[in-house]
């Protein structure tokens, strides 16, 4: 019965993937600057966190970067026809799944699973905490290329693209800066991110249908376990004063944020 289900999720996910996520140039384009996670490749990020809809199987990108959804009542209930955004790790077959048990937790990356439309053949993944680690220290002028940010309300980190040029009339104070936050409206924020800024928003965790957590920090999942500790994986985490690497059990419910692998 397991199998069935299985197969029927993914049958319904791929057959409507041209349903999920408008791919057209402008909806990618949102976020059109390429990020280096290592010496020898470049990314560039999914124009908005990954949301699944589980009355109908569906997944698609938040329609704008700020846009978070966060815990909602309605957690573990899998007629619900709205959208949730908190996953387990690794749970792109099972994005309802709110087991408390991390060893019910085996990674398939979203981007993989999801029937995600792409862009030029190219498939969406989730980023490794190495990857992470060199986007955010090792690249290029690294700590010049992120920032703590207020965008529209909504506080999180923001992403600068390799090539960064910061448009005219708007300014951005980089690095981990505890006593300045950067603050944008929508139309400061436009320029942003027509110049290639990425953003990633705060929010909860979810631990089973429970909220868990503060709402102004960022845990981002990402594609690596922890070596150490078999039942946990590992995040990105964003607090008042620096992005880092941080463990946490595989059952929690964070954000996830895609890639697509570029080559210039």
């Amino acid at each position: 019965m397991r199998k069935i289900s299985l197969i029927l999720f993914l049958v319904a996910t791929i057959a409507a993937s041209a349903q999920t996520v408008p791919s057209d140039s402008l909806q990618m384009g949102k976020c059109g600057g390429l990020f280096s996670v290592s010496p020898t490749m470049k990314v560039r990020f999914s124009p908005g966190n990954l949301q699944y809809q589980p009355s109908t199987h569906l997944c698609r990108f938040a329609a704008e970067q700020t846009e978070v959804i966060g815990w909602k009542p309605f957690y573990g209930n899998q007629r619900y026809q709205g959208w949730i955004d908190l996953f387990g790790w690794g749970t792109a077959m099972q994005p309802t799944c709110y087991s408390v048990n991390p060893e019910d937790y085996r990674f398939a990356d979203w981007g993989f699973y999801c029937g995600l439309p792409t862009d030029g053949g190219k498939i969406w993944r989730t980023l490794s905490m190495d990857e992470w680690t060199y986007l955010l220290s090792k690249r290029p002028r690294a700590r010049r290329l992120y920032a703590l940010a207020f965008v529209d309300g909504h506080y999180g980190l923001l992403l600068l693209p390799d090539n960064w040029r910061c448009p005219k009339g708007v300014y951005v104070k980089p690095g981990p800066k505890e006593d300045y936050i950067n603050r944008y409206n929508l139309e400061k924020w436009a320029l942003l991110e027509a110049a290639g800024a990425v953003f990633l928003p705060c929010e909860t965790q979810r631990e089973g249908t429970e909220v868990r957590g503060s709402a102004n920090l960022c845990h981002y999942w990402t594609a690596s376990a922890n070596g150490k500790k078999p039942l946990e994986a590992l995040y990105l985490l964003v607090d008042t004063f620096v992005p880092r690497a941080s463990s946490a059990p595989k059952h929690l419910g964070m954000s996830v944020r895609l890639v697509q692998e570029m080559y210039e």
